[in-house]
């Protein structure tokens, strides 16, 4: 093939470039919905209702069969995608987006900085830092309870407690210097078997 036969003039009539339109996709024509389905996809967006509590307060009188028809069923793709739509807008008016949040605080640090308040500037700059990974708080919670320490571990502690705070200056010499006290307890109970007597 020769490049003169690749290279066939264009038909204007064919030429997506001139007539987009032609080519596009046909859209269905939307269903308007009545003023039931209405009431129902208003209830299920806005309100945090069951569907079938959104239906019977549409005023439908089986309102499980209707709900689970209007957001399954084919037939009612209009009420699906005026869902959908309303959903999407919803989600939209809510969005955090890092951009969003940068700016806010960008703005927040500047209205600060014209009222003389420079605390909640430093604050708003510091929010930003952390946003973009600048700045990471760290912290370190630690969970030491007595009943989970040894009996050195106790001992330990109780000196240090009392020579650094000092705690009862007239025992301390007396707890320090003191060997170590043997608790009684009481033996453990022998184990009898199925059977047995004791």
């Amino acid at each position: 093939m020769t490049t003169a036969q690749q290279l066939q003039p264009i038909d204007v009539d064919e030429d997506i470039l001139n007539d987009p339109h032609q080519h596009a996709l046909k859209k269905e024509r939307e269903i308007p919905l009545s003023k039931m389905q209405q009431k129902f996809v208003q209830m299920y967006v806005y309100q945090d209702l069951t569907n079938a509590e959104c239906a019977l307060r549409a005023g439908y009188s089986h309102p499980a069969e209707v709900a689970t028809q209007l957001l399954r069923h084919p037939k009612y793709v209009h009420v699906q995608a005026k869902i959908r739509q309303l959903q999407e807008g919803e989600q939209k008016k809510y969005e955090i987006t890092f951009e969003r949040v940068a700016r806010d605080l960008q703005e927040i640090r500047d209205r600060a900085v014209e009222d003389g308040k420079y605390s909640a500037a430093v604050q708003a700059e510091l929010g930003r830092a952390k946003l973009a990974g600048l700045m990471v708080e760290k912290k370190e919670i630690k969970h030491g309870r007595i009943d989970q320490m040894d009996r050195d571990e106790v001992e330990s502690r109780l000196r240090k407690l009392i020579e650094s705070n000092n705690l009862a200056p007239e025992l301390a010499p007396e707890i320090l210097d003191q060997d170590v006290i043997e608790v009684e307890s009481d033996p453990e109970p022998e184990e009898i078997l199925p059977g047995e007597t004791a």
